[in-house]
């Protein structure tokens, strides 16, 4: 287990939630002007807290001792996964906690698109490898913000996920979906060959 964490950089991934759980507290509702296509509707800050928390685990799964992870009897995989769900859980308690004690309930969407994100980055890792699994969620928000909106209005499309509100029940069940994918797709090695194997 202390190879595990060692190999992990468990104590770095620690880092990027306590660096995510501060941009939430800090961005709470704050909106910024930001380039798009679609309107001229301003973004909540916090949609970018979720990156770091992507960055952190994406850092630590590609930290691997393949020939001793393959030949030892430790459960890795199993370890991994829970890892995951830890990461998931931790910023999506963060978020509720920013949005109840400062009453900023955008806030919330930080932990329901950190699920997101990671599924997303995890099913992107298992097709292509680790390397292009790190610039998929940070490609996913900066896509939805360009093109992101239905209009004028700046009203979000549905599958953007990432831009809709805190009560959007379709797109809570669509990071659920996207990080057990994710999570259960997440020991194996890249479809794609060439891709590097985990």
């Amino acid at each position: 287990m202390r190879m595990w964490l060692k190999t992990r950089r468990v104590p770095v991934l620690a880092a990027t939630l306590v660096a995510y759980a501060a941009l939430t507290a800090a961005a709470g509702d704050s909106l910024v002007d930001l380039p798009s296509l679609g309107s001229e509707t301003a973004r909540p800050l916090v949609l970018f807290a979720p990156l770091l928390a992507c960055m952190g685990l994406t850092l630590s799964l590609s930290s691997r001792l393949p020939s001793a992870e393959a030949s030892g009897s430790r459960p890795v995989a199993r370890y991994d996964q829970a890892l995951v769900l830890a990461t998931v859980l931790a910023a999506i308690a963060v978020a509720y906690a920013v949005t109840v004690l400062a009453d900023a309930p955008l806030a919330n969407t930080a932990g329901r698109n950190t699920a997101f994100l990671v599924g997303l980055m995890l099913c992107v890792r298992r097709v292509a490898g680790h390397e292009v699994a790190a610039l998929a969620p940070v490609a996913w928000v900066i896509t939805m913000m360009l093109v992101g909106d239905a209009g004028g209005g700046g009203r979000p499309h549905p599958w953007s996920v990432v831009l809709l509100s805190p009560d959007h029940l379709p797109a809570a069940l669509t990071a659920a979906v996207a990080l057990a994918l994710g999570t259960a797709t997440n020991p194996a090695p890249p479809l794609l060959r060439g891709a590097e194997a985990d």
